[in-house]
């Protein structure tokens, strides 16, 4: 009798198990891994990259060919709207747990709104870790190139910007939860860096490579303007980013090409009240390694050269701003942290209210060489 009231508990605790008849392995799921969303005509459209990941998986031989990739396309009143029509469009279930990039147009930008962030936040699956761009070009372009050597578009600048940047440090990279935190802040000016493509540098023996980059950035100053600045007009802010890591620099001394590279520059913005006005003292303190020199000119002079050009991009980006009624180099942060009292009672409200073609007020660029990779021995002479 006891072994069968055994046997018949046993049996009932088996029906409490749980089982595996919705297991789910990843081949039953369609990964989205970036998302780029553009507006015309009253609707959101939005673009979705899908990646094969059994082609990413690390192998000992790279692949012979390159790994399909697919870029779906809907549209909506909205950006959930447009997403669930591509849903209802796919051949297996969607995840987008994996998403690590979101691309948003030129066209989104200029309606200023909150929604793309808004969807991302809500979204519990999406992450704020994400890299997010902007894109003056084709969203069907962007998403359909691949990495080198067949690798997939998983290897390639759009999911690797930290990477690139890292060995040449002009515009930073940022996170979803970067781009928005820094909206949210009064007198903040936000840095989003726009992706495009070319295929001028690259060849696959006699065939035209196309590669990604950054081409330069929209400068945000929330609900004001957001004007887009080439890589050559940002270069000066780089020397106010605590992240530059290397940046290159050159310059011409008797006739002669001298290459440096940079590194971790130490930055002071300190307001200073003239004539009743707040203008601003900059303080540069960077050092870094001559990489090319023709020949033997006097360090102090090469010094001078690279404060003077460093000094001279801060000004052509800050200028370059002023045109643009933009504030590229954050100082509106500065002045309101430091001098709160003083942005209330001048009810300074966007970066023509408090920045003029006097508003910098010195720059202070102090130089370290901290080799010039010559040689004692001078094989060559």
């Amino acid at each position: 009798m006891f072994r069968i009231c055994k046997i018949w508990l046993t049996l009932h605790l088996i029906l409490l198990l749980s089982g595996c008849w919705d297991e789910k392995t990843i081949q039953d799921f369609h990964y989205i891994t970036a998302i780029g969303i553009d507006f015309q005509d009253g609707e959101y459209i939005v673009y979705t990259q899908l990646v094969d990941f059994a082609a990413v998986a690390k192998t000992e031989a790279k692949p012979t060919q390159a790994p399909p990739v697919y870029v779906g396309k809907q549209k909506g009143r909205s950006i959930s709207i447009a997403i669930n029509q591509l849903m209802r469009n796919t051949q297996q279930s969607l995840y987008i747990g994996h998403v690590s990039t979101f691309v948003i147009s030129e066209n989104v930008l200029n309606r200023q709104s909150t929604e793309i962030v808004d969807y991302i936040y809500r979204n519990q699956l999406l992450r704020y870790s994400s890299n997010i761009f902007a894109t003056k070009n084709s969203m069907d372009e962007l998403f359909s190139i691949n990495g080198f050597f067949n690798l997939s578009p998983l290897y390639t600048a759009l999911y690797f910007p930290d990477d690139v940047y890292r060995i040449r440090s002009f515009i930073q990279p940022i996170t979803v939860q970067r781009y928005y935190s820094d909206q949210r802040e009064k007198a903040s000016t936000t840095i989003l860096p726009s992706i495009s493509w070319n295929d001028k540098v690259w060849k696959e023996k006699d065939k035209k490579r196309k590669s990604l980059y950054m081409d330069g950035a929209f400068v945000i100053y929330y609900k004001v303007s957001q004007p887009w600045f080439s890589e050559k007009e940002l270069s000066g802010l780089r020397w106010l980013t605590k992240r530059t890591n290397k940046t290159p620099v050159n310059i011409t001394m008797n006739k002669q090409d001298i290459y440096a590279s940079f590194s971790h520059p130490a930055h002071k913005v300190k307001p200073v009240l003239k004539d009743g006005k707040y203008k601003f003292d900059i303080e540069i303190d960077v050092s870094g390694k001559i990489l090319g020199l023709d020949t033997q000119i006097d360090i102090d002079k090469i010094k001078r050269k690279f404060e003077s050009q460093i000094k001279k991009e801060i000004l052509s980006t800050f200028k370059t701003g002023l045109q643009k009624n933009a504030d590229p180099l954050n100082l509106g942060k500065t002045l309101y942290i430091k001098e709160i009292k003083y942005w209330q009672k001048n009810h300074l409200k966007e970066p023509k209210d408090y920045l003029d073609k006097d508003s910098i007020h010195d720059i202070n660029v102090k130089v370290h060489i901290l080799n010039t990779g010559g040689l004692e021995a001078k094989p060559l002479e």
